[in-house]
Formats: structure tokens, sequence, C-alpha cells
């Protein structure tokens, strides 16, 4: 089973953050919906952080049938 995405506070050090998210310290920037931080400029930037978008995806579970 896969982990679920943290959230990266913003208290979290830009250089840190960009580490953990594979990318330069000044592509980092706050999440549209929680604030944490994510991927915000450059290439493959997102609007929303992984957190976010994990938890708005529709289950996987096929229990309901």
């Amino acid at each position: 089973m896969e982990e679920m995405p943290r959230r990266i506070a913003p208290s979290t050090d830009r250089a840190a953050a960009a580490l953990l998210l594979g990318c330069t310290a000044n592509q980092v920037g706050y999440c549209g919906r929680c604030q944490g931080l994510t991927r915000r400029y450059g290439p493959a930037a997102q609007v929303v952080c992984a957190a976010c978008r994990a938890a708005e995806a529709p289950s996987r579970d096929d229990s309901a049938g």
C-alpha cells in the first residue's frame, strides 16, 4: 500500500523543502489550498501540493461491489 504524501509545513526551510521536492529553492512556493510548501514554479510546477491532490483523488477501494 502506498503511503499518502505529507504536507510540508510553511515554516520548513526552503532549501530543505527543495530537497524533498526534487527542485531548486527558488521553485518552492505555497500550496493554493493548505499553504504548505510545494514545487510552485518552473518545470513540473503544481499550484496544489501532493498531499492536497492525494486527499481529493478518488479512492481505489473496490470493496463497494
